[in-house]
């Protein structure tokens, strides 16, 4: 039965119209506009997201609006996989290289009632002569209420048959996480929100961080979506996001003149820093497992199998030679094996598709570092390893095996450049840290450098060993104040401790410093005599072998902050603490800080 409805247009006319009529005429309005969604390291577009324009001329405001209307007069269900037809057409039209995605979003409401068409959109799609795994079904959370466990299970069905499945404004509601948990989509965008300002706001770029770890360990890829300055973009490629869109890359266009294979400003000067000799390592260690088309059918599994005894797990790849995950050798012995090899539902089992024995894998780039890997790998308990690829693409798989190997090794280069009293880094490792946070330019970084005062004649009163006892009472507050995520602690020997912040406003941290100092010159005195602490100073002789008095010790701070977009060399930061250093001691308070910008 068509739904009769009432809509005011811009110039306050009314209109009827049925249902397949009105559906019609918003087909035959609007158009779509496509915004590129583009590779954070190398600039090549990726995909596009068709977003709806000209719905002016029917009266609503926005295309929000416009699908608002359509679900509360019913008719959205037949609208959706028409629109979505409409923007696969035009996107071939736009498409500038093979395999670059459509990323549609899919309102979704109601989805799955009676005789709803798009619960055969697979069907739809590949009568068009479009292949579903070019194609990202973008979901929002803000109509999940109006959604039931059938439309769970339709997304599933879909996703299973090739569509990728995105979550849209991650962050934005309170029940993304169970989507997460219950849809494995392979795209998560963050919501624009968490975005804006990144680079200003410390406790944002953390959110970020921690999304981007999730959606790696349970193999997604993370969008910052709305990128609009390259501070921001910036930011949130140090905070780990895979692909960018925004207008800081490009402004929607429905001109397809304006289709381009890469931006030459989205590009990084990164490609040599990661040629490291931790992704020589990595490259090593990976194992080049043969992979399988998500398309195949289970009789070519069971034959790749058998071909080579020693195989127990299998990569399933896209038509993109993207990773949709594993499929282990154990999960078929029983659907196989269950029946006699003769029996006839074994042989149409061998015809079916295999999607239904994908499991997720944790997935990252070949240019990760270990320590990265080694999180992805440890938050994801049921997994044999991790899958690697290049620029999305697979390139191979990092088992658990192998991963501990190359962790181990890493561990060990760092023990002989480890201070063996406190433990912590050492010039070395204080050096590369320099030379790196240097040249990461997206936000302010932040170098501290602590210098006991009156070590010397508390040494030489009380004894090498109770000296010792005072650095590693040192070393532990300095860990306590400044060490979590973003920071680095070294020690460059004797009573000359350095630690690095990459995270942080500049007020905030000089706080913690000064903190720092303070439970240090209260924590140090219990290792004075009570002679000494009653009087505040001790007496000793100084460098020339003179007599003198020497009040207690405490620690003075010198603080380097070098401005986002500067690059100096670590000679540069280390002449100019240094300096500082100077400055730290003569000043009333034991702290000098002194900011660099190009």
């Amino acid at each position: 039965m068509e739904t009769t409805h009432r809509k005011m247009d811009e110039v306050g006319e009314y209109y009827l119209a049925g249902e397949n009529e009105y559906v019609t005429r918003v087909l035959d309005t609007v158009h779509y506009a496509f915004q590129p969604i583009v590779d954070f390291d190398t600039g090549v577009v990726y995909g596009h997201e068709a977003l709806i324009r000209n719905v002016d001329p029917l009266g609503f405001s926005s295309p929000a609006d416009l699908l608002d209307h359509a679900a509360q007069h019913s008719y959205l269900a037949n609208l959706e996989p028409q629109l979505l037809m409409m923007a696969l057409e035009h996107h071939r039209k736009f498409q500038k290289a093979c395999g670059s995605r459509l990323f549609f979003n899919l309102d979704g409401r109601g989805l799955g009632l009676a005789e709803d068409p798009r619960m055969d959109l697979t069907a739809t799609v590949r009568a068009g002569g479009h292949d579903p795994s070019q194609i990202c079904l973008e979901l929002s959370e803000s109509h999940q209420d109006n959604q039931s466990g059938l439309s769970d299970h339709i997304l599933k069905n879909l996703r299973r048959d090739g569509f990728m499945l995105g979550l849209d404004h991650f962050g934005r509601g309170f029940s993304e996480l169970r989507l997460i948990h219950d849809l494995g989509p392979q795209y998560i965008k963050i919501d624009h929100f968490f975005l804006k300002g990144i680079d200003k706001d410390p406790r944002q770029k953390l959110f970020v961080t921690t999304v981007a770890n999730l959606a790696h360990v349970l193999g997604a890829r993370v969008i910052a979506g709305g990128v609009e300055t390259e501070d921001e973009f910036k930011a949130c490629r140090d905070a780990g996001c895979d692909l960018v869109q925004g207008y800081y890359v490009a402004r929607p266009f429905a001109d397809k003149s304006q289709t381009r294979l890469f931006y030459e400003h989205i590009r990084t000067d990164v490609t040599q820093d990661k040629k490291t000799e931790e992704e020589r390592k990595i490259k090593e260690g990976i194992q080049k497992l043969p992979a399988v088309s998500s398309d195949a059918s289970i009789g070519e599994l069971v034959d790749r199998f058998i071909a080579d005894q020693n195989l127990r797990l299998l990569p399933v790849l896209d038509t993109n030679s993207e990773p949709r995950g594993l499929i282990h050798e154990r999960d078929l012995k029983a659907y196989l094996y269950a029946a006699g090899f003769a029996d006839e539902g074994h042989k149409l089992a061998l015809d079916l598709p295999l999607h239904n024995f994908i499991c997720p894998c944790p997935i990252a780039e070949i240019y990760s570092d270990i320590d990265t890997l080694l999180v992805t790998f440890a938050s994801s308990l049921s997994s044999d390893g991790i899958i690697i690829t290049e620029d999305f693409r697979y390139a191979g798989f990092l088992s658990a095996t192998s991963l501990l190997k190359i962790l181990q090794d890493k561990r060990l280069e760092e023990a002989q450049d480890q201070n063996p009293l406190t433990g912590l880094p050492g010039n070395g490792a204080i050096r590369r840290y320099i030379d790196k946070a240097a040249h990461t330019r997206s936000a302010a970084r932040h170098f501290c450098y602590f210098d006991f005062d009156n070590f010397k004649p508390f040494n030489d009163t009380y004894g090498y060993p109770q000296g010792d006892r005072v650095i590693t009472l040192f070393s532990e507050l300095l860990q306590r104040h400044i060490g979590g995520i973003g920071t680095f602690c070294g020690h460059i020997g004797g009573d000359d401790f350095f630690a690095g912040v990459m995270i942080g406003e500049q007020e905030e941290i000089a706080e913690r410093l000064l903190k720092l100092k303070r439970a240090f010159k209260s924590d140090v005195e219990s290792f004075y005599a009570p002679e000494h602490r009653k009087q505040g100073y001790i007496q000793a002789s100084d460098r020339y072998g003179a007599a003198r008095t020497f009040a207690l010790m405490e620690c003075s701070v010198s603080m380097i902050t070098v401005a986002s977009d500067t690059g100096l060399s670590v000679d540069r930061i280390n002449t100019e603490i240094a300096s500082l250093k100077g400055a730290a001691k003569r000043s009333d308070n034991g702290f000098a800080l002194k900011t660099l910008t190009a």
